[in-house]
């Protein structure tokens, strides 16, 4: 294991770590929205998991991690944080950790969880359509967002915020303009008006939104996982598989009946089946 770090195209430097196996193999995970990378329990497992399976692991904070905080651009102080993301500049995060890790290994799988999901299909989408990409509880950002600002919608949401709040400055808004409610769940997510409205207007809220068009399917190579118990699947796993197919030319879905958003009760059985799909999938393509 060791610290590692390295800088974005607009030069901001991300943190990370790296578990070598010294493989030709190297998975980024790509934490999701206020997340990082060492507190969810499956990525501080994947440290210990991914080099017994052959595989280097790379976890690293992009500038969407935490909520406010600290960080340098080009040797200068500035503030980066899921609070004032814009989404679009995961982009920049994506390219210079792929960067990194293909200084390393040769071959590289892109895992998003959450939100992490949108960036490395959007990556995907934009950037590489070659790179496997790994979906670890993909989410309908959209119906979740509708559910939360119930009944105004979205769209009126975008016109209203544009027309109310400064979109400079840090002011947050206030909490009933972003968040998750759903299944007993309620919670505030800090945001700013310009972030929220780049979230809302963003390729986020398309690239897994259910009955939004799709005509072009990504042709990367796609393993997904998504729990029956994963509050956030507000329609159900189910929907989700479906909307998964619509996205991708082959993906393979697979649903864990006691799984949960963060992988509790699932976390052997889809360590093994992402194994075995790197194994054939990947491997068998090199």
């Amino acid at each position: 294991m060791e610290f590692i770090r390295f800088d974005t195209q607009d030069g901001i430097r991300l943190n990370g770590m790296l578990a070598n196996a010294e493989s030709d193999i190297t998975v980024i995970h790509i934490h999701g929205r206020g997340g990082n990378f060492y507190e969810n329990s499956f990525a501080r497992r994947m440290y210990d998991v991914y080099p017994r399976m052959g595989v280097n692991f790379l976890a690293f904070n992009n500038r969407g991690h935490s909520s406010y905080v600290e960080a340098y651009r080009n040797g200068e102080v500035i503030y980066i944080g899921s609070s004032i993301e814009e989404f679009g500049e995961s982009l920049l995060d994506l390219e210079a950790a792929v960067t990194f890790a293909r200084s390393i290994a040769p071959t590289v799988i892109l895992q998003g969880h959450s939100l992490g999901c949108e960036k490395v299909m959007y990556y995907g989408q934009e950037r590489d359509p070659a790179i496997p990409l790994i979906l670890l509880s993909p989410c309908d950002g959209y119906r979740l967002q509708t559910i939360y600002i119930d009944p105004e919608t979205v769209e009126d949401q975008i016109v209203r915020l544009s027309s109310t709040y400064s979109l400079e400055g840090m002011e947050l808004v206030p909490p009933e303009e972003y968040g998750i409610r759903c299944a007993g769940i309620y919670y505030h997510v800090p945001i700013t008006a310009k972030a929220l409205i780049s979230l809302l207007t963003s390729p986020a809220f398309r690239l897994l939104r259910r009955g939004y068009p799709w005509d072009n399917p990504l042709i990367n190579k796609c393993y997904t996982y998504l729990g029956c118990e994963d509050a956030l699947q507000i329609d159900g796993a189910e929907a989700m598989r479906d909307v998964v197919l619509e996205r991708f030319v082959d993906p393979n879905i697979q649903l864990y009946p006691h799984g949960d958003h963060q992988l509790r009760r699932a976390m052997p059985e889809v360590f093994d089946s992402i194994e075995e799909w790197i194994s054939r999938v990947v491997r068998g393509a090199q």
